[in-house]
């Protein structure tokens, strides 16, 4: 009996080791892109369906009245648009296909080294990089002091801060 149990032990020892075959589904990068498709391609499609309402408009748009010029407007942002979500869509996928190759070939070097995967510090830089990509490109003035928690106020001029205003209180 205790041979056995020590032959179960040492069996689920040695089955441990194996590597991953899918070691991208662990990836946090990549279950991130894939998460980032799946939002572009349903923007797409509702966006599609957008424009067949918009053509609709424009084929019942009465000529010489106003709403020709709106009804174009509508359905050509809506067809720029569409353009661009196919666009970011194909990136996706192929940025997702280039994830898939990095992380198995990450993986397994990890694997061999014996070594934690994946790479908190790897996650963390692509984090800070989305959020650069995502911040607004313009620079606002008053929106950076209100976030900064300092007022703006063109009418109000220097006020002395508290530190200042008792220093010139002890000195009179």
């Amino acid at each position: 009996m205790k041979i056995i149990a020590i032959f179960f032990i040492i069996l689920s020892l040695v089955a441990c080791s194996k590597p991953d075959p899918n070691p991208e589904l662990k990836d946090p990068i990549y279950t991130d892109l894939q998460a980032q498709l799946a939002t572009t391609t349903s923007s797409l499609e509702a966006e599609k369906k957008k424009l067949e309402g918009f053509q609709k408009d424009l084929n019942e748009a009465i000529p010489q009245s106003g709403q020709i010029k709106y009804a174009q407007k509508r359905f050509y942002e809506s067809q720029a648009l569409i353009t661009r979500l196919e666009q970011e869509k194909s990136y996706l996928e192929l940025k997702i296909e280039q994830r898939k190759k990095i992380s198995v070939s990450s993986y397994r070097e990890a694997f061999k080294k014996k070594e934690p995967w994946p790479d908190p510090k790897e996650f963390a830089s692509y984090q800070a990089e989305q959020k650069l990509r995502k911040a607004k490109k313009a620079w606002d003035v008053k929106d950076r002091m209100k976030e900064a928690g300092l007022s703006f106020n063109s009418s109000e001029k220097e006020k002395p801060s508290k530190e200042g205003s008792e220093k010139s209180e002890k000195k009179e």
